[in-house]
């Protein structure tokens, strides 16, 4: 009697928590390393796959500070032996995006190295966005016709 008591309740819980897990939303997190992985057109008609030749990352922290890391020169030239790097703070917005696929999006503001921000020239800010196949998208610059850069939570460091 006690042994299928005991296999009933343990039968139970697997069954809650079973349900509880299929109810859950995904988490969804900025924190850690991000890193550069696909360029994309601002344009959708040219879908001309842009070649990477330079290497740059995120490191977003848990006291809402975040550092941006990238080896990128402007113009032409070769690229930098010891990467340039910003420091600032991020916040998250509450907004609710009209695209699905967009959980969280997040404002950033540069403290230092200000040019470092991927704007359209305008201030010391960028916006990014976390999709529902987590990646990290930074489309600011394509409200000047500019790019929009990819970063996963995979890849290689500097």
């Amino acid at each position: 009697m006690m042994k299928k008591l005991s296999s009933l309740i343990l039968l139970l819980a697997l069954g809650f928590a079973s349900c509880n897990q299929d109810d859950k939303e995904p988490e969804f997190n900025v924190l850690g390393y991000w890193t550069l992985i696909e360029i994309r057109n601002s344009w959708p008609v040219d879908e001309v796959p842009v070649d990477i030749d330079f290497e740059e990352k995120y490191i977003f922290n848990d006291d809402g500070t975040f550092i941006k890391f990238s080896n990128k020169v402007k113009g032409m030239g070769e690229l930098l032996e010891i990467p340039k790097q910003a420091f600032g703070k991020y916040q998250k917005l509450e907004e609710t995006h009209p695209n699905p696929e967009i959980i969280h999006t997040f404002e950033l503001t540069f403290e230092t190295n200000q040019m470092m921000a991927a704007n359209c020239g305008e201030g010391d800010m960028e916006f990014i966005t976390i999709t529902r196949d987590n990646k990290l998208i930074n489309m600011t610059w394509a409200a000047c016709d500019g790019p929009g850069y990819v970063y996963s939570k995979r890849g290689r460091l500097f």
